[in-house]
Order: structure tokens, then C-alpha cells, then sequence
């Protein structure tokens, strides 16, 4: 039997074939935390009837139900090209070496129509040490947020809108991927234009500008949310202040190439380690940086990814290095 709290928990995520229905999970993933529920809205009517001094039983009804919520992950080397084609949308898959390093994939994410959905099922443990599957359908990512920091793992934050949530489900048996690894800082390193940037902190977040507002007669489930807003991606770097070749770029307006790379330094085969690369061309909207005491003074610039024309990909792309053949 389980232990009866959230030691015991577990989380798979399965991609669907028909948006909403459920699909058994196959990818799971160890997590930080999770925040996805079900919210039922009550409809009351406002009639007046005499002789009644309060709301009755035959005058309110169910309502729309809304399901979203956030998962906290840490970043790692394998299960995570799946999040990464929701996160985006679209992938190109391809093998640099398939002479020389069969058994190496690369799988290339870019901003681009977004999949079916996904099937999320969360099992939580009762005190009584039984596991209860929570399944949520029909779900899409609204935004993430992908941070890395000092002493830190690499975390990415997925905030989905969901269809429906149902408990009539059975809890599919976790299995994890062998020999998996997290990313920490110590993994990363961060250029701009091609020169090294040491980093203290980096972020990188999107916004897929979804429409959760899909409801219709007939029904309390949401059709599939659509994009009905332009996408932003957007992000902040915090360094030491060497010089002012970040801040002109600042001032001056300049664009510029960002590129962050997390290498495990663990070989897949031939040269080729599991790794995670995102490149963006990208705007810096300041700061200046200011003079807080004795320390070493500190810069922070935050940056909006742009499109430099040649199409979305060049705003933001991940490159996942893998052993996995698809995402």
C-alpha cells in the first residue's frame, strides 16, 4: 500500500489522437508540484417567488466547468521533447550522424500550430494510503516558464487549460525512463552574439495567447482553446556589470542572438551528449544597472523574442540532443 500522502504521488501524461478523450498516459515524470482542479460554476436564477426567502433547490443548475492549473518539473535528460512540441507547437525531427551515431536524435521545437492536446493524470494518495487517478483532458499549454539559477536544477513551469476531469479512470502504472538526470546551473552556459555571458540567473517564459472562453449551448466543456492572440516569449538575464556592451545593446536598441545550451556532459554516442539548446533572436528592454551597497554591482536585462523575419523559429527554437527517436 501507498503512503498515505504526497510521497506516494504520481504523474503520466499521454498525447491524444481526439482532443478531450481520454488517453492512457506513457510518459511519466517525477515533479516538484501540481496545481490542476476542476471548477464547476453554479448558475441561480434571480426569479422573485412569493414566499420564498432564499435560493432553493430548483433554482440553480450547474454550470460551465473550467479545469487548468500549473505543473512545477525539473528539467531533465529525457521525457522532455513531449513538453516541448506542446510548450511550441511544432517539431522537426532529424538524425545529425546515422552512420556514425545511429542512436542520436535531434528533435528541433519551433512556434507553430499546436498539437491535439494531451492527457494529464495526476495520482493522489488518500491518508488511507489509497492512490486516486485524477485524469484531466483535453489539455493545451497556456504558458511555461523555463528558469535556471546558482545552487539550482533547471525548472520549467506548464500552465494548462484543460477540458474535463474525471476519477472513473484507472491509475496507470508508473514507469520512469532509465538512467535519467537532471539539469542543474552547472550544466548551462549562455551566450549573446556569440561571446560568453556569465549568468547568475536566466529565465525564459511564453505565452501562447490561447482562448479559454470557448463555451457554447449545449455543453459545460470548453471546445479546444485556439490561439487568439499574438505569442510572447520574453525573459530576463542577471549578470555582474563588466562593461556596457549588454547596456548599449540596451540603449541602442540593437537586436541580438541569445543562445542558452544545458550540456549533461553525458555521451549519447560518437561526440554527441544528451543536451537541451535554445537559441532567440531578441530584444533587451533594460535595465540600468545601479549601485546597491559594497557588492558587486549587478545587471539585469530583461529581453522580448522577436521574429527577424525569416519566420518564427527565429524568435525562439529548441534543439533537444537525444537517444529518444521521437519526441
Amino acid at each position: 500500500m501507498a503512503t498515505g500522502s504526497g510521497i506516494s504521488a504520481q504523474l503520466g501524461i499521454a498525447e491524444e489522437v481526439t482532443y478531450g478523450q481520454f488517453q492512457a498516459p506513457d510518459r511519466f515524470y517525477e515533479f516538484v508540484s501540481e496545481e490542476l482542479s476542476q471548477e464547476i460554476e453554479r448558475v441561480e436564477s434571480e426569479s422573485l417567488r412569493s414566499g420564498t426567502f432564499m435560493l432553493s433547490s430548483s433554482r440553480w443548475s450547474d454550470g460551465k466547468k473550467n479545469v487548468e492549473g500549473d505543473i512545477e518539473l525539473e528539467l531533465t535528460r529525457k521525457n522532455q521533447g513531449l513538453l516541448f512540441k506542446h510548450m511550441l507547437g511544432q517539431v522537426a525531427t532529424a538524425q545529425p550522424d546515422d552512420v556514425g551515431a545511429p542512436s542520436v536524435y535531434t528533435h528541433t521545437f519551433t512556434p507553430g500550430d499546436f498539437p491535439t492536446g494531451l492527457t494529464v493524470q495526476v495520482g493522489r494518495t488518500a491518508v488511507n494510503g489509497t492512490t486516486h487517478a485524477f485524469s484531466y483532458l483535453g489539455c493545451r499549454v497556456s504558458e511555461w516558464e523555463l528558469s535556471a539559477a546558482v545552487e539550482d536544477p533547471v525548472s520549467l513551469t506548464l500552465s494548462l487549460f484543460g477540458r474535463d476531469e474525471t476519477t472513473a479512470e484507472s491509475l496507470v502504472p508508473v514507469v520512469y525512463p532509465a538512467a535519467n538526470r537532471i539539469y542543474t546551473f552547472v550544466h548551462g552556459s549562455l551566450t549573446v552574439d556569440g561571446t560568453p555571458v556569465d549568468v547568475k540567473e536566466f529565465s525564459l517564459s511564453g505565452e501562447n495567447g490561447l482562448d479559454d472562453e470557448r463555451y457554447f449551448l449545449g455543453s459545460q466543456l470548453r471546445k479546444a482553446p485556439i490561439q487568439a492572440e499574438l505569442r510572447t516569449y520574453e525573459g530576463e538575464i542577471t549578470t555582474e556589470f563588466n562593461d556596457l556592451t549588454l547596456y548599449n545593446k540596451f540603449v541602442q536598441g540593437q537586436e541580438a542572438a541569445l543562445e542558452l545550451t544545458f550540456d549533461s556532459g553525458v555521451n549519447i554516442e560518437s561526440s554527441y551528449n544528451f543536451q537541451i539548446k535554445i537559441t532567440c533572436n531578441v530584444r533587451f528592454d533594460g535595465e540600468t544597472p545601479t549601485v546597491d551597497g559594497t557588492e558587486i554591482i549587478e545587471q539585469s536585462l530583461a529581453f522580448t523574442c522577436i521574429d527577424d523575419g525569416s519566420g518564427p523559429g527565429s524568435a525562439v527554437t529548441v534543439e533537444l540532443t537525444t537517444d529518444e527517436t521521437t519526441p
